[in-house]
């Protein structure tokens, strides 16, 4: 039974709409497949209203939609625990999983054709898709996305005391309106300035010292991000999380960013004291990550 696991973007988000260099990789924590099964699934007629949306809409590549339909109309669902709304693709799987098994011709190894492909399709669910979603849950492996193209990516495992972890702000969202925001709010030019001259160039210092593996350097620019993220996209952060965000702003052993979307779902963030963290915060939940893709950690989500 083939699985298709979560993503996780660590960073570029937004940006990675406006053509900037971005770094994902697949959350193995969740995943999802293919299943039948004699019971109508709650998602069968979102999964037909897809599967309709994908026979007009206009394709670089040939559907097999009638083996879709006919399959969908015989029990075929998804079966997935991956959170919606929590911008660790939920939709990407599963645009993943419609494309590599009724995908008719695959021709070539282009990563930038099969990501544009890719967004056509995941664009139902968002309007606007950089594809990049469904490309990691499709190729389960780590990318880098710049403008010179996408490359796989081997990341080294984070060394001790430094670690990643998750935020559950237990809030699920759409991702629409807030790309819709971020897109929006870039035609300002002195936000747009800010977005190249100041942002654009950490988000790729974090890229390289991440894949370089130099952990105290990463911590010190996730912390510019988060300073960043805090005055110009507070709109992304829920407001009951404002507090905490700007505590590990302040502190020395710990940061947060917007993780996807923002608004809700996950937040990410980079401590050099994990313990400390939980001690002093004990009104949130923190899940350590304590692997890139070896994730011995269970993140506790609402609803499953």
């Amino acid at each position: 039974m083939k699985k298709y696991p979560a993503k996780i973007l660590l960073f570029g988000e937004h940006t990675v709409n406006l053509g900037s260099q971005a770094l994902a990789m697949p959350l193995d924590l969740y995943a999802g497949h293919w299943d039948f099964s004699d019971k109508k699934d709650k998602w069968a007629d979102r999964l037909m209203e897809f599967a309709e949306y994908l026979s007009t809409a206009p394709l670089f590549i040939k559907l097999d939609m009638a083996r879709f339909k006919k399959e969908l109309s015989d029990g075929l669902h998804f079966a997935s625990n991956i959170p919606t709304g929590y911008g660790v693709g939920s939709s990407g799987a599963l645009v993943a999983a419609i494309f590599d098994r009724y995908c008719m011709v695959r021709e070539g190894k282009d990563l930038t054709m099969l990501k544009k492909t890719l967004a056509q399709m995941e664009g139902f669910f968002h309007g606007t898709s950089s594809g990049t979603d469904p490309l990691i849950c499709y190729l389960n492996s780590a990318v880098i996305l710049s403008k010179e193209g996408i490359g796989k990516a081997e990341l080294p495992k984070i060394k001790k005391p430094y670690s990643l972890f998750l935020l559950d702000t237990k809030i699920q969202r759409s991702a629409t309106p807030l790309i819709e925001y971020f897109l929006e709010k870039n035609k300002d030019v002195f936000f747009q300035q800010k977005i190249n001259n100041d942002f654009l160039p950490i988000v790729d210092q974090a890229i390289n010292y991440f894949v370089e593996g130099d952990w105290g350097l990463l911590f010190d620019v996730f912390n510019l991000i988060s300073e960043f993220q805090f005055l110009f996209l507070e709109k992304m952060i829920p407001d009951n999380f404002l507090e905490v965000w700007k505590s590990g702003m302040d502190s020395d052993f710990f940061k947060l960013k917007i993780c996807g979307a923002g608004g809700g779902g996950f937040i990410l963030g980079m401590t050099n004291d994990f313990e400390r963290m939980e001690r002093e915060f004990k009104e949130y939940k923190f899940i350590e990550v304590s692997g890139i893709r070896g994730q011995e950690s269970a993140v506790l989500t609402p609803g499953l």
